[in-house]
């Protein structure tokens, strides 16, 4: 991902948080060359070893034999608030339209996770996070269903290697466009990226 200084994030808590936020990203393999879009999970760094992340693909789904045997690099992609730009809102001129987003990618070794009780972990762990309570009990369902429902479904293992984190926020804009950049997204109702744009520039 292309990332001036100006845009780049390289706190990896922030980082972490953003992926735990946004956690609904696209899985990219070169062979096949394919894109999927999946729900991660996230596993910080402990006992030296770098963070995973994990999700699981249908069986059905052909991207997953991109790491059969020893595995493959794999990206991930995740997106947050973004909106479009108008120059009509700069105090500073000339300009250009342009879009404010903020972005995480993490490259890294994948490889497959075929252990039924290891997929069973990982659902839990995505029904405990989006589940009202109470909702959805996976172990309340019929075993026989349940143990189809996993052989239908591959899991992957992401070892991260490098994560590339990017807040493209106004931050190259003098201070008063900035915020009246927040101010006309307010106005227009996308609060989610005038809060994104606020938190990237300390407003």
């Amino acid at each position: 991902m292309y990332t001036p200084p100006a845009f780049r994030v390289d706190d990896p808590d922030w980082i972490h948080a953003f992926v735990e936020a946004n956690d609904f990203g696209t899985l990219v393999t070169a062979s096949p060359f394919m894109v999927s879009h999946l729900p991660f999970h996230l596993l910080p760094p402990a006992d030296g070893r770098p963070a995973r992340l994990l999700c699981h693909l249908a069986r059905a789904n052909p991207q997953w034999r991109a790491f059969e045997g020893t595995g493959a690099e794999a990206l991930a992609v995740f997106r947050g608030p973004h909106a479009y730009v108008s120059p009509a809102w700069y105090r500073a001129t000339p300009a250009v339209p342009t879009w404010n987003y903020d972005a995480v990618t993490a490259r890294g070794h994948a490889t497959l996770v075929e252990d039924t009780e290891a997929i069973a972990v990982q659902m839990r762990a995505l029904a405990f996070r989006y589940e009202p309570d109470p909702g959805f009990d996976m172990d309340a369902q019929p075993a026989k269903y349940m143990d189809g429902m996993f052989k239908a479904l591959v899991g992957v293992s992401i070892e991260v290697a490098e994560w590339t984190g990017k807040r493209k926020q106004s931050q190259n804009r003098p201070v008063a466009d900035r915020i009246a950049v927040a101010s006309a997204l307010e106005a227009r109702g996308e609060h989610a990226a005038a809060a994104a744009l606020k938190d990237a520039n300390g407003l």
